[in-house]
């Protein structure tokens, strides 16, 4: 599967490569002329001045600005299909016309016109001279399977087995091991998908373990920098310090599953160059992405509010409308105030980069830049604009929305729902009798219980259902395209579920019950809809009522 979709990938962008070539001949042929006609017409303007130089008329340097744009196009876009002799040729020249244009009203000798104009006419020949080898792209990541394996290495027995028997709460499947060595033998055979290592300060023995393709993360008691380093330069993924909290393993357990399972980035290109836009929308595309490109830039509002990107990447200059000025449009509104934006541009004056970026960008990739270059550079930005939105709007116990965000992401979704006249299933979770939990077991018990069901409703509903932690040991989710049946249906399957689980605390076993409360939107009208949270929480509470661990509606 991978090999046909590499096999497809390289087949577009040969045709791409074709059609640039085409344009690429048309438009440096073009210029060539262009600029012979405006050599031609200064010369014969001020045939009766005896002087080296000739005065550039207003049209004329229109025209030589316009040529120079056109060089600043081909700069930046001839090295992303390979013609890099072509598109470096190019910012010399446009650098050199830059200068005549900035330093006076007239132009070079008639010699060194020639000579621009033979260079010129050298470009044409670059580009059947140039031609090199499409770029390879590496297509996005498989999806991990849906049970999660982890290999524990711990030399102490007990704690061991503690570990095992708390994350087997989680739903994980664990396995237990005594030595590296034998993780050593094993994984020559099979692989985990993330391994949890007691580092014990034998660390030469570590090194097989980076031969592993998984995560890595260490339990440790020593908080020292060296320590810290030597774990970095073992690639890890996770340093966690005795004695083991729990609740904070799970939450880096999920967030590396996460990772590996997540939603394709959502990428916006805003480029004039249709065929520069086009290649980076296929490289993009084969890294595993959503890309739209935007046609139009006065409806670049409109476009965002529907796609909803996770990055912006523009030119910077653009007909009508620049990079700069969209950017300081889209900063406007408090919604989009944290998107990345990341300029696309051939620009090398770094004077130039550092203005074009304060009105509200966050970085610069200067053109012609690499397949491999711009997939990484996307990854990496999405990766840490996640990660912060996760900081900002996520619970840390749990890893769900916080309360603002999710009674915000409810709303949205209902009234969503009204609009587009599909139902949504609005409903309250609470752990039964959770004070006595806390009571009886400890407060550090009390959130393993919280993270064991905040863990079993990301696994048992769906990636387009919305969960949050309403506050304490209560929950809130939304299921669109959800009828009161199907709603029903759905949570007591995870009450029943959720009451099957055992938990532990020393030698004391025991299990906790939940109780929900639903409203569907198709029974509450479109003006009422702030009433749904109401309405779920009082069925919540009929359930409590009505002697615990049941769903209402």
């Amino acid at each position: 599967m991978v090999k046909d979709k590499q096999k497809t990938l390289e087949s577009k962008l040969a045709v791409l490569k074709q059609s640039y070539l085409a344009t690429l001949k048309a438009d440096l042929a073009a210029l060539f002329q262009v600029f012979m006609q405006i050599s031609f017409e200064v010369q014969i303007s001020d045939c009766t001045l005896n002087s080296d130089r000739q005065v550039v008329n207003a049209s004329s340097k229109m025209a030589l600005d316009n040529v120079s744009q056109r060089l600043h196009k081909i700069a930046g876009s001839a090295g992303t299909f390979g013609f890099h002799a072509v598109g470096q040729q190019a910012r010399t020249l446009e650098v050199t016309l830059q200068s005549w244009l900035e330093a006076s009203d007239a132009l070079p000798a008639s010699s060194v016109l020639k000579a621009f104009a033979q260079q010129l006419q050298k470009l044409q020949s670059e580009v059947l001279l140039d031609i090199q080898s499409r770029p390879s792209v590496v297509a996005g990541e498989s999806a991990i399977s849906s049970a999660t394996v982890i290999w524990l290495i711990e030399e102490d027995f007990d704690l061991g087995n503690s570990i095992l028997e708390q994350l087997s709460n989680f739903s994980y499947t664990v396995r237990l091991f005594s030595s590296i060595e034998q993780v050593s033998e094993l994984s020559s055979k099979v692989a985990p998908d993330i391994v949890i290592v007691d580092v014990r300060g034998n660390l030469g023995q570590l090194a097989s373990l980076s031969k592993l393709s998984c995560p890595l993360l260490f339990i440790s008691e020593q908080d020292t920098f060296d320590a810290r380093i030597h774990a970095a330069q073992m690639n890890a993924q996770g340093y966690f310090l005795k004695p083991l909290n729990i609740p904070q393993l799970v939450n880096r357990l999920e967030q590396l599953l996460n990772d590996r399972q997540a939603p394709p980035a959502r990428i916006m290109i805003i480029d004039d160059d249709d065929q520069l836009a086009m290649y980076y929308q296929l490289v993009l595309e084969a890294a595993g992405m959503e890309v739209l490109i935007l046609e139009t830039s006065c409806e670049i509002m409109e476009h965002i509010s529907l796609f909803r990107p996770e990055m912006l990447l523009m030119d910077v200059h653009m007909p009508i409308y620049n990079g700069a000025d969209l950017a300081a449009v889209v900063r406007q509104y408090d919604e989009w105030s944290n998107l990345p934006i990341v300029f696309l541009s051939a620009e090398t004056d770094l004077n130039k980069q550092i203005d074009t970026l304060s009105p509200g960008a966050d970085d610069f990739l200067a053109k012609p830049i690499l397949a491999a270059q711009l997939v990484t550079s996307v990854r990496s930005r999405i990766a840490r604009a996640r990660t912060l939105s996760a900081l900002l709007n996520k619970d840390s116990l749990t890893g769900l929305l916080k309360h603002a965000s999710i009674k915000s992401a409810a709303v949205n979704e209902a009234t969503r729902g009204y609009r587009q006249k599909y139902p949504v299933v609005v409903a309250m979770i609470d752990i039964d009798n959770f004070k006595m939990v806390n009571d009886t077991h400890g407060h550090a018990v009390g959130d393993v219980v919280i993270s064991s069901v905040a863990t079993l409703l990301r696994q048992r509903l769906r990636q387009t259902d919305v969960i949050g932690r309403y506050g304490g040991e209560e929950f809130l989710i939304v299921l669109p395209h959800c009828g009161a049946e199907d709603g029903w249906k759905c949570l007591e399957d995870i009450r029943e579920y959720f009451s099957r689980l055992s938990f532990r605390q020393g030698e004391i076993e025991f299990a906790c019950t939940l109780s929900a409360g639903l409203v569907c939107s198709s029974s509450v009208p479109a003006d009422e809809r702030e009433t749904l949270l109401v309405a779920a929480d009082e069925a919540l509470y009929r359930a409590k009522r009505g002697g615990r661990n049941k769903v209402s509606y």
